[in-house]
């Protein structure tokens, strides 16, 4: 089974907590209904979440998405240059 066919069956998992602590803060015991939504909310969004965007984006080149075209060592190269520019300050 794959990581993301892991993670999708955990979601579907969580919602259906989710779901049932609904049915019990509306029919059953409100304090234990909170709690399944409360836990289950941290569960999708502190643990569930990142490891999707660690899954999803494990082997990407995401050098792609950067607003520079710049290199690295030509962007370094320009900020020794300018260092002691003081055009910035009138």
């Amino acid at each position: 089974m794959s990581a993301t066919k892991f993670i999708g069956i955990l979601l579907l998992i969580s919602l259906t907590v989710i779901g049932t602590g609904l049915y019990l803060n509306n029919n059953g015991d409100p304090v234990l209904g909170n709690k399944l939504v409360g836990f289950s909310t941290l569960f999708i969004f502190f643990i569930l979440m990142p490891a999707f965007i660690v899954v999803r984006y494990r082997n990407k080149d995401l050098s792609k998405f950067s607003f520079t075209t710049k290199s690295k060592e030509e962007q370094d190269q320009e900020d020794l240059d300018d260092w002691d520019d003081k055009s910035r300050l009138n």
